[in-house]
C-alpha cells in the first residue's frame, strides 16, 4: 500500500506497476532468481543487481529506492508475495477485473470480446480475461471472476455422472 501510495504521489504509477509485472515474470521464468536472493552467500549488492535486471531496463527511481529498502530491511522473501499485492492494489484502484477462461481449444476474438463487454457492463470497469487451452476438460469451459467460478466442462459433468452412478442405492 505504502508504494501504491508513494507512486501515485510522485506520477509514476504505471512506471512502478509495469516494473513490479515484469520482476513477476522474472520470478515466474527463472526458477533461480528466488534462490539467489534468498542464499546467505549472495551479497546485498549482487541481489540490488539481480532485481534491477530483473525488473526491466525501464526501472522507475520510485521501484529501485523500493527494492534497496527491501534489502536493506531483509525481507527479499517477501518479494514475490509484494508483487502479488501490489498487483492486486493496482487493479482495485483503477477498478481493472481479471478473468480466468479455460477451454478445450482456443477462443475466437468474436467470443472473448463478448465475454469482455457483459463482464465491463457489469463491473464498470476495464477487464483483463487470461485465456487458457486445456485439452484435459474434454469441452466447454471454466470462467473465474474473482471468488465466482463457473465450470461448465464436459469433464466436470462426466465425473458428476460418475459419483452419481457409483452412489446410487439401485446399482
Amino acid at each position: 500500500r505504502a508504494l501504491l501510495g508513494h507512486a501515485l504521489e510522485r506520477g509514476s504509477e504505471e512506471a512502478v506497476y509495469k516494473n513490479i509485472l515484469r520482476l513477476s515474470q522474472s520470478f515466474s521464468e527463472v526458477p533461480g532468481l528466488e534462490s539467489a536472493l534468498l542464499s546467505p552467500a549472495t551479497l546485498e549488492k549482487e541481489k540490488l543487481s539481480l532485481l534491477v535486471t530483473a525488473s526491466g531496463s525501464d526501472l522507475s527511481a520510485e521501484f529501485h529506492n523500493f527494492l534497496r529498502l527491501i534489502l536493506a530491511q531483509e525481507r527479499e522473501t517477501l518479494l514475490r508475495s509484494i508483487c502479488t499485492i501490489y498487483q492486486d492494489l493496482h487493479n482495485k484502484h483503477h477498478n481493472i477485473t481479471i478473468c480466468e477462461l479455460v477451454t478445450s481449444i482456443p477462443v475466437s476474438h468474436e467470443i472473448e470480446e463478448k465475454i469482455r463487454r457483459i463482464v465491463t457492463y457489469r463491473t464498470r470497469g476495464p477487464v483483463i480475461i487470461n485465456k487458457r487451452v486445456d485439452q484435459e476438460i474434454i469441452g466447454g469451459f471454466v470462467f473465474e471472476i474473482g471468488d465466482y467460478r463457473l465450470d461448465s466442462t464436459v469433464r466436470t459433468q462426466l465425473e458428476k455422472i460418475k459419483r452419481e452412478l457409483t452412489e446410487s442405492e439401485y446399482l
